[in-house]
């Protein structure tokens, strides 16, 4: 484990780390990074040795979200299915303090290791379990993607530019509020155990986190039976004028929200004073009624120049403004730099893995190491030594049999 891991919130923690693919690893690896010791429990075979990627080589979408998801994690490959295999997973459960995952509903029961069959082995263990629709209600067994969570929801109905075309967010974000849903959960329930001493069963489904994100949208739209459409691109929810995305000199475009308190310094930078006195524009209701009037004018005036120019100027004077970055400009940017946001790690060949840390920071506190993730089994041997205390022939014997995978470190 890392040197630096006595040190966080979550030290002492171990986490056997059931999830796949994004609903559960992004929560997982939040509490990997809070210190908590994550194994990932990983079906057999173990990964070969890989051929080391040149530094120039570019990340696949596959190592992407490796090297995203399962940072902060170590791996033990164990067939679950196997009657042995399934004891060994038991025996870590009676050392662990969670069992996290994010099988279809009936899954664990059909293995042998649902939270009946935790508990018995260890009173104390929290069992988290994330899933598309929960556990109960007519759509518990239905599988799920993220992007029929975003549809059912609702969100995709009020997401895109407007013209009735249904549009999911650029991320899975229907994963990854289960995945924070999940990793608050978790915290209370450890919260909980410190006082009482009992575990418990936390469960998080995708449909419930996505509708929760809805937050003061669902009493507008049962209160005043308002239903929503996509939202103008320029027109804020306060409805501001102007507002949202307009296109600059250079092609690039920068989103602006200009609220009352900020009318005078805005057109004072685009040097457009007479704006102010002018009668179509004076009041956020006048701007409102002239909208298109006033946008034709804004953007025949930020064509002038380039976005930079115009997101420094514009922030020097404290008007709310953004150039749209790509991902990669996003993560460079200075403010991202300043906030440590972007994280190169090593990757085997010279190769260097950029990775987004963590947006948790402690006063007075540096941010925690990144520890970058480990090849499928590659630390097998290790956790059944370091955790179970099993000498290394039994290790072999399992390794031989393929219930447990060992493999390149």
């Amino acid at each position: 484990m890392d040197e630096a891991a006595p040190d966080l919130p979550l030290a002492g923690i171990r986490i056997l780390d059931l999830s796949t693919v994004v609903a559960g690893p992004f929560g997982s690896e939040i509490l990997g990074h809070l210190g908590a010791d994550v194994i990932r429990i990983d079906p057999p075979p173990a990964d070969p040795p890989l051929p080391a990627k040149a530094p120039g080589d570019p990340v696949s979408e596959a190592e992407g979200f490796l090297w995203a998801l399962q940072r902060n994690k170590r791996s033990l490959c164990v067939d679950l299915k196997h009657p042995e295999g399934r004891a060994l997973f038991l025996d870590l459960v009676r050392r662990a303090d969670v069992v996290y995952d994010n099988f279809r509903p009936g899954v664990l029961q059909r293995l042998g290791i649902d939270y009946p069959a935790l508990r018995a082995a260890n009173p104390r263990v929290i069992a988290c379990s994330v899933s598309g629709y929960g556990s109960f209600g007519p759509w518990a067994e239905v599988g799920a993607y993220d992007v029929t969570v975003q549809a059912l929801s609702g969100a995709m109905s009020i997401t895109g530019t407007g013209d009735g075309f249904p549009c999911r967010w650029g991320v899975p974000i229907g994963d990854i509020a289960g995945s924070l849903y999940a990793a608050i959960g978790v915290l209370a329930a450890l919260e909980e155990r410190a006082r009482t001493g009992e575990g418990q069963a936390v469960e998080v489904a995708l449909l419930d986190g996505q509708l929760a994100l809805h937050t003061y949208r669902v009493p507008q739209a049962f209160g005043a039976g308002v239903t929503f459409d996509a939202p103008s691109p320029r027109r804020g929810g306060a409805g501001t004028v102007p507002y949202g995305p307009f296109r600059c000199g250079d092609g690039a475009w920068i989103v602006i929200a200009v609220a009352s308190n900020f009318w005078r310094r805005f057109c004072d930078v685009l040097d457009a004073a007479e704006w102010i006195d002018d009668p179509r524009f004076v009041t956020l209701a006048d701007r409102q009624n002239n909208q298109e009037a006033l946008d034709r004018l804004v953007e025949t005036r930020l064509a002038t120049r380039d976005a930079a120019a115009w997101e420094a100027a514009l922030t020097a004077r404290g008007v709310p403004v953004g150039k749209v970055n790509t991902i990669r400009e996003a993560m460079l940017q200075p403010q991202a730099m300043a906030r440590a946001m972007d994280i190169a790690l090593a990757a085997p060949g010279g190769r260097t893995v950029h990775v987004a840390g963590s947006p948790i920071r402690f006063a007075g506190e540096p941010a925690a190491p990144q520890r970058p993730p480990s090849a499928k089994g590659a630390d097998s041997g290790g956790i059944l030594v370091e955790v179970l205390g099993l000498p290394l022939e039994r290790i072999a014997a399992l390794r031989a049999r393929g219930i447990v995978g060992e493999g390149a470190a």
